[in-house]
């Protein structure tokens, strides 16, 4: 449940920390309590880490259902869904990691403790009864011992976090592959809409693009149930990735989202763009999708001209995101309802 790249040497040292503060927390050793831990000690999770912070200042050691709803409300949106599919066995090779790593940790705290607590006996000893040869041989080989039961100690919890982290970068490829196939569409290759959803989140999240222009454009293939019904689901399939192809050329920067929100319905927004941007980028996709050429290959005859509707809205980027793509799916439908094929933007009577 680890989403942070850091460096080996970066990573003992938070886990060390994370176990610590469980311990200080009186956490369970379990995936949910480490991952809220994790996000808190890391630093990455702001709204997580002052949410936890007025818990802890209250007095009161956070409970289990404390620690729960912190989970589902800070951390849960980058987790939950992904791990659907991988869940029973990631959450057991996470609880067997966390419990190895206490222990390891733990024991070699309780040696240290042990190790310091007889080297203020031995000086103790010395200042109360001399240094005659007998004893400082003695006091010598107990060091000598002790020495070398803190040094195998430390190596044993060294070679446990060394393994740990190998163990970790296994399991964070996992995540990442899990979590990115719950937010892409597997004919498309587009963002699916919970992608599209996490992603605005995250511009949210991020602030630059608040307050700031962008364009919206909700699309639709015409007559689409049509094709299906007329040359069968493969050659739909193919429509269906073809315009998609289309949307990924006419992007004009990575900073630009294109989903398949629906059957046949996509998504395509534009940070920074105002709506006659929005117009001209779509009317450069209508005009492109009516010159693809879909060949149905079981019946050896071309599927004939493809067409698509779109609407436009474009506004100040904020939290109410969702309403601008109400407001292109409203253009949308105007586009239909005025005979297909064409580009309308909310508010405009202008439609091409």
């Amino acid at each position: 449940m680890l989403r942070y790249p850091e460096s080996k040497i970066s990573s003992a040292e938070i886990f060390r920390l994370v176990l610590q503060r469980m311990t200080e927390l009186g956490f369970s050793f379990t995936p949910i309590h480490y991952a809220v831990v994790y996000e808190y000690v890391s630093g990455i999770n702001p709204g997580l880490s002052d949410a936890l912070d007025t818990l802890v200042k209250s007095g009161i050691l956070p409970s289990d259902k404390d620690v729960e709803n912190l989970f589902l409300r800070y951390v849960a949106p980058e987790y939950v869904l992904p791990l659907n599919d991988h869940r029973d066995s990631l959450t057991k090779e996470i609880q067997e990691l966390l419990e190895k790593l206490s222990h390891s940790t733990l024991s070699t705290t309780h040696e240290a403790e042990r190790v310091q607590k007889g080297m203020e006996s031995y000086g103790a000893s010395l200042q109360k009864n001399g240094m005659d040869e007998p004893k400082l041989k003695a006091l010598i080989e107990a060091v000598l011992r002790d020495t070398h039961s803190i040094k195998e100690s430390s190596a044993s919890l060294s070679h446990d976090l060394s393994e740990s982290q190998k163990k970790i970068e296994i399991l964070q490829r996992e995540l990442r592959t899990a979590r990115a196939e719950a937010l892409i569409d597997p004919l498309t290759e587009l963002l699916n809409r919970r992608g599209l959803n996490a992603r605005m989140e995250e511009l949210l999240s991020d602030g630059r693009h608040t307050g700031k222009e962008m364009a919206v454009l909700m699309l639709d293939i015409d007559h689409f149930k049509t094709i299906n019904d007329t040359h069968g689901h493969m050659v739909g399939d193919k429509a269906i990735v073809a315009v998609s192809r289309i949307l990924k050329m006419c992007v004009r920067s990575p900073g630009d989202l294109a989903a398949r929100v629906g059957g046949e319905e996509f998504a395509l927004l534009l940070p920074g763009a105002s709506s006659d941007e929005g117009f001209g980028v779509a009317e450069k996709i209508r005009k492109a999708v009516e010159k693809i050429e879909i060949t149905n290959v079981t019946k050896r005859q071309k599927m004939g001209v493809m067409t698509i509707s779109i609407g436009v809205d474009g506004a100040r980027f904020g939290p109410d995101w969702n309403a601008m793509m109400e407001r292109a799916d409203k253009a949308l439908y105007t586009s239909k309802a005025l005979g297909r094929n064409k580009t309308t933007v909310f508010g405009n009577e202008i439609t091409v």
